[in-house]
């Protein structure tokens, strides 16, 4: 961020989009009137007004509020690849669970063996 005038500039647009007032801003942010003035106005302001901003509005992007950059896409994994080690997944977990059970039997098997005869 070159300065807080660029982050004024942004947090403007912002409240403009999405046709918030100055009141109602302040109102649901615990600011006063002239605090979201000066926000807008590009004045130094502290990091605890910046957090509630950001926790408060979840929806802007503290990249673009910032720094001007528009958010980065998350890459959106393809379902079929999904799906298809979800089934892998569940075909090993049968495969380990009959693995199980062969080393069960065997074990029970073995004991068997070891028994003394009476």
């Amino acid at each position: 961020m070159k300065n807080f005038k660029d982050f004024g500039v942004r947090f403007s647009k912002y409240m403009e989009i999405n046709n918030i007032g100055v009141n109602k801003m302040a109102e649901k942010l615990s600011f006063s009137g002239s605090q979201i003035s000066n926000i807008r106005n590009g004045k130094v302001f502290g990091t605890d007004k910046l957090f509630k901003i950001l926790n408060v509005y979840t929806d802007i992007d503290a990249n673009w509020l910032f720094r001007g950059e528009e958010q980065k896409s998350i890459e959106i994994v393809d379902n079929t690849k999904y799906i298809e080690l979800l089934e892998e997944n569940i075909e090993l977990r049968k495969e380990i669970d009959h693995l199980k059970d062969l080393l069960f039997e065997q074990s029970k098997q073995n004991i068997n063996i070891k028994k003394p005869t009476g």
